[in-house]
Order: structure tokens, then sequence, then C-alpha cells
């Protein structure tokens, strides 16, 4: 080669090989950064907004929800809904409110008189309960009854057995109008002595409870001739004749 097409000498060639070589390999050698904390800003950025964002929109939909409950329970008699609240436990479900409502309208319209409406959840109180009734069962099953009976008994019917409102119009329809009647006069009759039936099971559970303080005495009478318990007065007794 000519003096202007001199080669590279092979010791510099050498000396930048390695230069490269422990520059990559200082950089492998650095520690990673947490998860997260090399992300983009921007990135990191549009993950607080959206967070943001889901917050505000769920405080909304309480609001909103806290709002509809508010007005369905001012359109509702006073303790309705408490009732349904009892029968729930107590546990908060979305839009109950509304529900209740809804079907207090439905429950309403079969009766001539909203105090005939209100002594109906008086005595069946899942009539307006959102767990455990349905617009369509009130209303099917009602048109069912005057129907078969017509108004005036079909009237009389869910007088006497508000409960026949949370069946399905299918179930009612299977059973014959003896049934039925029979049913309803079952109800009837047992919601007469609702008063009588409180005091025999009250009376009942004083028996039981006196009998079970009778056989504790009993015990605590057999334990003491056996020396196994004494009372307080014959462990003081005792001490008095150990100290003599």
């Amino acid at each position: 080669p000519t003096p202007t097409e001199a080669e590279p000498e092979p010791l510099l060639e050498t000396v930048m090989l390695l230069l490269v070589l422990s520059c990559s390999l200082s950089l492998l050698q650095q520690p990673r950064p947490p998860l997260g904390l090399g992300l983009r800003p921007a990135l990191l950025c549009g993950r607080r907004v959206a967070i943001v964002m889901a917050a505000d929109e769920a405080a909304a939909q309480r609001a909103e929800q806290a709002d509809r409950a508010a007005a369905a329970l001012a359109q509702l008699p006073p303790g309705l809904y408490n009732r349904v609240s009892f029968q729930s436990g107590g546990m908060k479900q979305a839009y109950a409110e509304e529900e209740c409502l809804v079907l207090w309208e439905a429950l309403k319209a079969c009766y001539p008189t909203e105090a005939d409406a209100l002594a109906a959840v008086d005595k069946n109180s899942m009539t307006v309960n959102p767990s455990m009734n349905s617009p369509s069962k009130i209303t099917e099953t009602h048109a069912l009854l005057v129907e078969r009976f017509g108004a005036g008994k079909a009237s009389e019917i869910i007088m006497q057995n508000p409960g026949i409102l949370t069946c399905t119009a299918a179930a009612v329809a299977a059973q014959s109008d003896d049934e039925i009647l029979g049913v309803t006069a079952l109800v009837a009759k047992v919601d007469e002595n609702k008063g009588k039936a409180r005091l025999l099971v009250l009376g009942g559970l004083l028996s039981v409870v006196s009998l079970a303080g009778t056989g504790l005495l009993a015990r605590r009478r057999d334990l003491r001739a056996r020396g196994v318990f004494r009372s307080s007065s014959e462990d003081e007794k005792l001490r008095r004749i150990r100290s003599n």
C-alpha cells in the first residue's frame, strides 16, 4: 500500500475494542430501577389521571344513587321501606328503594284503597320486598284471581292472604279454586289467632326455662351433698372448723 493508505496499527484497534466492551459491561451491571419507576413520565401521568377519573365516576354514581333513593323514599308511606330493610338484615342493595316503590305502586293498584294496601303490607311485607317479589307476580296473579273469582272475591282473597301476590300466576293457576280458598281461610284463621299463638309460644319458652332452672338447682343440691360443690357459707364453716 501507498504511504497515504497506511493501515491502522493493530494495537490501537485492540485498545478501542476493549474500551467498548468495558462500557457495555458497566451498563449491564447497573441495577435495574424498581417496577414502574422506569416508565415514561407521560405513561405514569396517564395512569394517575385514569385513577382519578375512575374515583370521580364512582363518587358521581354513589351521589346519583343516593338522590334516586331519597326521591323514592319520599314517595313511599312512612316506615314501609324500613320493614323491607329489616327483612334483608340491613344489607344495602343498589336501587332497592326504587324497586320497592315499583312494587308498592303495583300492589296499591290491586286494592280498593291505599289503606287496604298498607294493611296487606302489615300482614305480609314480602309483597314489597324486591328480593322476594316482582311487579309481574303481583299484576299477573291478581288478574288471574279476578278472572277466576271475580273482582269482589279476588279482593277478599288478597285482603286475607296478601302472600298469594308473591306467587307466580302459573303456580296459582295450577291450584284449584277450593285449594286457593282453603289456603286463604287458613291464613285468615292463623292471623286471627296470632295473639293467642304468641302467648302459647311465650308460655312454652317460660316452661322450658323453668324446667331448666329446676334441673340446675337439683344438680347443685346433688353436688353439694357429695361435697363436690359447696356454697360460700359452707366454705366459711369449713374454714372455722379447720382453724379450730
